[in-house]
């Protein structure tokens, strides 16, 4: 992390407390707290990609901050500002700090930007009286989430071809649902994650497999030998090849499953990451008429 700076959205007090200097980032423990977060959530698999709409406010400020129009504390203070009027009009306010950053990742120069929400904590609290020092356990309302804790909310921008990597939730404000990151903060047209796709993928074939008297377990079974010997040798997973393994002698079914996906916005081809591979080894489980369970590998079905 070359640059960060922090801006406190106290939302339940309706006020904001916006910084206009950089944290020291020469201190090693700030830094290896906010590189540790980083880390944890850059490849998680619920990351989206995504690109800037053409009117996107947050690209114009971060091209003049690229161009030394503008001061890092200025950009940043948009991104907090523009966080910070969504959330305390959301119909579930809460406080956070917002952290936006200057950081090189995988030797890109990158934007990054990280909300953190406030817990609430007991911390020790020292006051003196009388010259007599008491030491008290206190409620704290603005406890940062350790580095074991993965953020909800964070966008990452690679400043040399603007691409985005974000991870956000919806939020309500006055009766709609926006997505805080790309539609409040970025204004962003996006993918759906990794995570996302394969999900979508198993339940679409599923649903399908169900509509033409397919078995489930045998969907699920022929969906995992097609993820090991193929989608792991490319590194990526083709909708396409998952219908024609699946759904296999099945005409009708395997056309409906590609147009379902379609429907669903899931991508023609998506990669194969550390989510993936954790569901495709799991076993898979069968629940017998009696209620017994039996669970056993993907690869024993046959």
């Amino acid at each position: 992390v070359k640059k960060a700076i922090l801006h406190i959205l106290d939302c339940n007090s309706g006020a904001g407390i916006f910084s206009d200097e950089e944290m020291d980032m020469s201190d090693a423990g700030l830094n290896a707290y906010l590189t540790k977060h980083i880390e944890k959530v850059y490849d998680d698999p619920g990351i989206r990609t995504g690109e800037f709409t053409e009117s996107s406010g947050f690209k114009y400020h971060l091209k003049e901050y690229l161009a030394d129009e503008i001061s890092f504390a200025k950009f940043s203070l948009f991104a907090a500002e523009r966080l910070y009027e969504n959330i305390k009009n959301s119909e579930n306010i809460e406080s956070c700090d917002i952290v936006v950053c200057e950081c090189i990742i995988s030797e890109k120069r990158t934007i990054a930007v990280l909300k953190f929400d406030n817990k609430v904590g007991f911390v020790h609290h020292v006051t003196q009286h009388d010259g007599k020092i008491t030491n008290e356990i206190i409620n704290h309302y603005a406890i940062l989430p350790s580095t074991s804790q993965k953020i909800t909310h964070c966008a990452f921008i690679d400043t040399e071809d603007l691409s985005i990597r974000y991870k956000g939730k919806k939020i309500k404000i006055e009766g709609e649902s926006v997505d805080l990151i790309a539609d409040a903060l970025l204004e962003c047209v996006f993918d759906i994650s990794v995570k996302e796709s394969f999900n979508a993928v198993r339940k679409i074939a599923k649903g399908v497999a169900d509509e033409y008297g397919a078995s489930g377990i045998e969907t699920e079974a022929r969906m995992k030998k097609y993820v090991k010997e193929s989608a792991m040798a490319e590194d990526e997973i083709n909708v396409e090849k998952v219908a024609e393994t699946v759904f296999e002698g099945l005409v009708s079914a395997k056309q409906d499953f590609v147009d379902k996906a379609k429907e669903a916005n899931v991508p023609e081809k998506f990669e194969m990451n550390e989510y993936v591979t954790k569901k495709v080894n799991a076993n898979i489980r069968l629940v017998t008429d009696k209620g017994i369970e039996i669970l056993f590998p993907s690869e024993y079905y046959e």
